[in-house]
């Protein structure tokens, strides 16, 4: 690690991975988790639910083990978890269905995230990466529409215009989790110049035209120690 931090952001990332290393599971079951976010009444509906379930669980965690709460909202971006500091958390699957480097990450709505870094001194990230295991029999398709209740409507567009299904994640093993933050908006500018960090959805527009609010997003295989805290904890 080559980054200077503050030893406020060094204790909150430490503490935070840590609690989660204690608490998580390293084997989670896709039909499992979408029963628990049903019961939580929480985006249970998502067909990438990966990425809803860890936002779900690890805020569940952190706030009845060490305390916190909702994070900031600017614009229509909301972040994930505040206590000392802001973070977000992400799910990163290591490989796509191909098997090929699932690169890059999607971070944020780069405005957003440029609002959070400048009013509370810095954004973190806390990733859980690890590998997915997909869905090649359908089975697991299946039973997340019966549970819905039959197809969304999205589905049933999909579905008319003849397009293929994209492969569903059944069930995930975590590698490691680590924390990234970033303590101003030059370190975010850095990052676009090392090509560490690039954009996501720049210049695309959404189907009734309106113009896409870029995101940034990250190279999982190209980040520096200067944004890691603290070590990534790994599950053995």
């Amino acid at each position: 690690m080559t980054g200077i931090f503050p030893e406020a952001v060094i204790q909150e990332a430490d503490q935070i991975l840590k609690t989660l290393r204690e608490t998580l599971p390293k084997q989670v079951d896709g039909k499992a988790a979408i029963l628990e976010l049903k019961e939580a009444d929480y985006q249970w509906r998502q067909m990438e639910w990966i990425g809803w379930y860890f936002e779900h669980k690890l805020f569940t965690i952190l706030n009845q083990k060490i305390g916190g709460r909702k994070g900031p909202t600017f614009g229509n971006t909301t972040f994930d978890y505040l206590k000392n500091f802001v973070w977000d958390f992400k799910a990163h699957p290591c490989k796509n269905p191909k098997g090929k480097i699932n690169d890059p990450m999607i971070l944020n709505d780069s405005e957003a995230l440029d609002h959070c870094v400048q009013k509370y001194n810095g954004i973190g990230f806390i990733v859980v990466h690890g590998e997915a295991v997909f869905d090649s029999s359908g089975e697991f398709k299946a039973w997340h529409d019966e549970l819905k209740g039959g197809h969304s409507s999205y589905e049933k567009e999909r579905i008319r215009r003849g397009a293929p299904s994209r492969k569903r994640k059944c069930a995930f093993e975590i590698d490691h989790i680590e924390a990234l933050f970033f303590t101003d908006h030059t370190t975010l500018t850095k990052g676009v110049d090392d090509h560490w960090i690039t954009f996501f959805q720049e210049g695309m527009r959404n189907a009734d035209g309106s113009p896409r609010r870029p995101k940034y997003a990250l190279w999982t295989t190209r980040i520096p120690g200067s944004i890691r805290p603290v070590e990534p904890v790994r599950f053995e």
